[in-house]
């Protein structure tokens, strides 16, 4: 992240809003020793666990769909829930120890068709994210752009995934991740059909009460210093939604 951009989330992160409750939902991918948007450091994420510990009287870490279930009854003034995208091999191996001994929750999202495929989680080790007590949702089977998909395909890929995860874990996946972050009305609508209760985006927000369920904001966090991190948590990050607009009106679009 640019230095200018990064003074920006951390100015954003002093203004007072929402007014009301608000949750952050904040999205990780990688968690590996590689130099990309999309990935966090080992030890980048280990200090980003050891600050969600350290702020939680302040902001609460709640599981995502718990908190959906029950909003707005019993919302702490400001939350924040994490998410994993992806079920990559090196989240398992660098992510899941570190969330265990702090006890975060976390929902992790699941492309089942790419289970056991190069550098993806294999089944058993999506069953130990459950055993370890985290929720696991739908990724769709194999990550497509579900806007592309004709009504079949679609069919396929939500509905397909939900089933495919319930049939590995033995218990409901109820929380969807729209691959790339992208959707329309049909998506969102063919996701409620296939039996999901919530789903998140890509694009940046406060969860309010009143929020559409299935069309859940997200941030997604890079490999941020501490302060950078501790403005995610407070909606920094949120001050970029501007500049995505302008981005997807020219086509170019967020993970």
């Amino acid at each position: 992240m640019r230095p200018a951009v990064r003074a920006a989330v951390r100015a954003w992160a002093r203004v007072p809003h929402p007014r009301g409750p608000g949750l952050m939902v904040l999205g990780y991918h990688r968690v590996a020793e590689r130099d990309d948007d999309m990935t966090v450091r080992p030890s980048t994420f280990a200090a980003h666990v050891g600050r969600l510990v350290a702020y939680r009287r302040e902001v609460p870490v709640v599981d995502l769909d718990r908190a959906i279930r029950n909003q707005p009854d019993g919302w702490p003034r400001r939350a924040v829930a994490i998410t994993i995208d992806d079920a990559w091999m090196d989240v398992h191996t660098n992510g899941l120890p570190v969330l265990v001994d702090a006890k975060i929750p976390v929902t992790i999202y699941v492309p089942s068709g790419l289970l056991g495929a190069r550098d993806h989680m294999t089944s058993t080790q999506v069953c130990e994210w459950i055993d370890a007590g985290m929720t696991v949702g739908g990724h769709s089977r194999s990550h497509a752009d579900l806007r592309s998909c004709n009504d079949a395909e679609l069919e396929r890929e939500i509905r397909g995934c939900r089933e495919d995860l319930e049939d590995l874990l033995g218990v409901p996946v109820t929380s969807f991740a729209y691959p790339f972050g992208h959707l329309d009305r049909r998506v969102r609508d063919a996701v409620a059909a296939a039996g999901f209760t919530s789903a998140v985006s890509t694009r940046r927000g406060w969860t309010r009460p009143g929020t559409d369920p299935l069309r859940i904001p997200r941030c997604i966090v890079e490999d941020f210093d501490a302060v950078t991190f501790r403005a995610a948590i407070k909606g920094g990050l949120n001050v970029l939604r501007g500049p995505d607009a302008v981005r997807g009106r020219f086509g170019r679009s967020g993970p």
